[in-house]
């Protein structure tokens, strides 16, 4: 696919998905994304379509007429676009890009999020509503992460690394969720953690996925 052909199918998706039918194509991304950063919208729109088809929420953009795809990951900031999730007419969730969570051990040790080894980034999260600044561990209700790039051991450690800071190793505990992502996961707290790359590399790191609750999904631009 060209990358017109790219932004097209990722437009289209928004607008299916975000209640932004009103607004034109070419506003719901930014002009000029790089090519990880378009990977991470392509999957986003992926996600949109399933927690609308297959978990029957209703999806809506929120403080602007772009999707925001940050350089560089932060904190939650409310005058940034997101995406609100709403169920019978409540918004129970918000979804975020490129932010960062307070992690386990930080709240484990007393952490306040000023010290770096106290937060984690994920390209998309979904989190309780209304959260700010750094929303902790337990408030996340499933994170993406996505691999335009080749797939190596490293970064399924660095994933690894992201369950545990997210919930420890548990029984398995029924999810927020019906049946996508997932249902259970052998956490506490009982967030789901999707890695999508495009390298089919990723399927061969399904194991140890498995044992923690992390599905590892192939998912090339089409």
């Amino acid at each position: 696919m060209t990358k017109k052909q790219i932004r097209d199918r990722i437009t289209k998706a928004f607008q299916q998905y975000f209640g932004s039918s009103g607004r034109p194509v070419s506003s719901l991304l930014p002009t000029i994304v790089t090519a990880g950063k378009l990977y991470e919208a392509y999957i986003l729109g992926i996600v949109a379509e399933h927690l609308t088809r297959d978990e029957g929420y209703n999806l809506t953009l929120k403080n602007g007429n772009q999707i925001a795809l940050k350089s560089s990951p932060g904190p939650i900031n409310r005058s940034y676009p997101m995406i609100e999730v709403r169920r019978s007419g409540s918004c129970v969730a918000e979804i975020w890009t490129d932010v960062e969570f307070l992690s386990l051990s930080a709240s484990r040790s007393g952490g306040t999020g000023m010290n770096r080894g106290d937060y984690h980034e994920l390209d998309i999260m979904m989190v309780d509503a209304g959260q700010n600044g750094r929303p902790a561990h337990d408030r996340v209700w499933l994170g993406v992460e996505c691999k335009n790039t080749g797939y190596n051991k490293g970064l399924l450690k660095e994933i690894l690394g992201v369950r545990r800071e997210l919930s420890y190793l548990q029984d398995p505990k029924s999810t927020r969720f019906r049946r996508w992502p997932r249902s259970s996961v052998p956490a506490d707290p009982n967030s789901c953690l999707l890695v999508y790359a495009t390298d089919k590399a990723v399927l061969e790191y399904q194991d140890p996925g498995q044992v923690f609750g992390i599905d590892f999904i192939h998912q090339d631009f089409q």
